[in-house]
């Protein structure tokens, strides 16, 4: 598996921008096969959407590789993490930020992150079963947000828990075209919306059908 993350790295990360040697050892660090479902291990490094539990999809390796990129993350860095899927992601921000909250609707899911967390003994996430849809809220400031589910527009109680030069990632769309955003805050009073690049991920839900938590 070590020879297919070179690999990975080389020839898919590289020529697509990634070259933030931060990221890019963060990536050599942490073994994705880890996450992955035994029947797909094979495919861990391979640019393709890996099947989780009840029909989501693990990130694909270059959009974690440009989430960890566009956001800078550095270890002071508090984190919000919406949609702890597999925790592959979560585990890279563990290992480059100060500590992870990491959200997640499906319990299942949260469970089985904690489980392969435990071979990299980490020790600054928290994890929390909640509906970002409901009434919940976040209860403190963040200085970064990842949103690894897409979603139909913005979501403003997320982006008023940034803390000034604070960096949310959010996909915004629906199937064909959804576009990355990366929200700023630049100062207490104002957000800067700047659009990065075209993907196609799965939907954020909740219980009505407006879309979940995963990846």
């Amino acid at each position: 598996m070590q020879i297919n993350k070179k690999n990975m790295i080389e020839s898919q990360l590289k020529p697509e921008g990634i070259s933030c040697q931060k990221t890019l050892d963060c990536i050599q660090k942490v073994n994705r096969e880890d996450f992955v479902p035994k029947e797909f291990q094979k495919l861990s490094y391979a640019e393709y959407d890996i099947p989780l539990q009840n029909n989501f999809h693990m990130l694909r390796p270059l959009i974690v590789a440009k989430i960890l990129q566009l956001l800078k993350v550095t270890s002071s860095d508090e984190i919000l993490e919406i949609g702890t899927g597999s925790g592959y992601l979560t585990c890279c921000l563990s290992i480059m930020g100060k500590v992870v909250d990491t959200i997640d609707n499906d319990k299942s899911m949260l469970e089985e992150a904690k489980k392969s967390h435990d071979k990299y003994n980490i020790y600054n996430v928290n994890y929390a079963h909640k509906d970002i849809f409901s009434s919940w809220a976040p209860e403190k400031k963040y200085d970064i947000i990842v949103v690894t589910g897409a979603a139909e527009e913005r979501i403003y109680k997320l982006e008023q828990a940034l803390n000034k030069n604070g960096k949310m990632f959010i996909v915004i769309g629906n199937h064909p075209v959804m576009n990355v955003y990366i929200i700023e805050k630049v100062s207490e009073n104002k957000l800067v919306c700047d659009q990065s690049f075209e993907t196609t991920i799965d939907h954020l839900t909740n219980n009505n059908k407006k879309n979940i938590l995963n990846f």
